[in-house]
């Protein structure tokens, strides 16, 4: 059991000393908000769409779909306890701290947290397995959160469904359904690219935690109670769900993964668009990415020492 915390906390480790480099960057003046939008739309539009390409080229033939099928399906039981449970105990005077807290609480960075440890720890077989989380969380995060943040008054167009995430999940889809197999001289330089979706996120988080003022979110109880559900709670009940359907090893650790990662920094998208409390959901998102250097080492340890 221990080799499997170090392994995983090393990986952990060796991600946010990448992150350290957007942090000193942002603290000299060396990257500002411009590079780190630059930087988010390599990610989102080129960077993440190549890397599912290449995880889908190189998915299980025999049952990789069946364990696709199984970890979107355990992505949406999640999420159906999470949010009733957030609801139930996240409860706060100021409806838009409220809000935050709640948001922080259900929806991970399934995206530029999970991501580069799935291919760390699991290489393309975590990224496919884990797309599966990407889908799912999508449409989660488009109607319930959006709905969440403006208090019911907004509904998701089209376009903000078919967001960049979702459909280079679809189009990776639809190449390895189909049958069609990209050529080596394709393959190549799609795998380098897709491989910045390791360090070119944790540089952005790197960034934001170096802009977040942590000071006065930490006074807050509705902080502290949603990173104790969003970093400790919902991933423990996703491994005991997991472990009790003995799910195969590989879809549970790609699920566990996303579901052990801090919150996502759609939830301060979502403020800054929306009218949101857009300083307490900036400082609560770099606050969770903070202590899951430590709590996605153990949760993540202790899942691939159990499965």
């Amino acid at each position: 059991m221990l080799e499997s915390f170090t392994t995983v906390g090393q990986s952990v480790l060796q991600l946010f000393l990448m992150g350290t480099v957007g942090f000193l960057a942002g603290k000299t003046k060396l990257m500002d908000d411009r590079a780190a939008v630059g930087m988010t739309n390599l990610l989102l539009y080129i960077c993440t769409p190549f890397m599912m390409v290449v995880a889908f080229q190189g998915a299980p033939a025999d049952g990789g779909m069946r364990g696709f099928g199984i970890a979107a399906a355990l992505t949406a039981a999640i999420h159906a306890v999470m949010i009733p449970v957030t609801h139930l105990v996240i409860r706060q005077k100021d409806r838009r701290q409220e809000t935050v807290f709640r948001l922080a609480s259900v929806l991970s960075n399934s995206g530029f947290m999970a991501l580069p440890l799935q291919l760390a720890l699991l290489g393309t077989a975590g990224v496919f397995y884990g797309s599966a989380y990407q889908l799912v969380f999508n449409l989660i995060a488009w109607t319930y959160g959006l709905s969440m943040i403006t208090g019911g008054s907004a509904r998701p167009s089209l376009k903000q469904l078919l967001n960049p995430g979702l459909l280079g999940v679809l189009a990776a889809m639809a190449l390895f359904l189909s049958g069609i197999h990209v050529p080596e001289l394709l393959m190549t330089p799609l795998t380098h690219v897709g491989n910045l979706t390791i360090p070119l996120p944790m540089i952005v988080i790197g960034y934001q935690l170096s802009q977040a003022d942590l000071g006065a979110v930490l006074r807050k109880g509705g902080l502290w109670l949603s990173m104790l559900l969003r970093l400790l709670i919902f991933p423990a009940i996703s491994l005991a769900l997991m472990l009790a359907l003995h799910i195969d090893r590989t879809v549970l650790l790609a699920v566990m993964i996303a579901a052990a990662a801090p919150c996502a920094a759609i939830v301060n998208m979502f403020a800054v668009h929306y009218g949101g409390d857009t300083e307490l959901s900036s400082a609560t998102v770099a606050t969770h990415t903070l202590f899951s250097v430590l709590t996605m080492s153990v949760m993540v340890g202790l899942a691939m020492a159990l499965a």
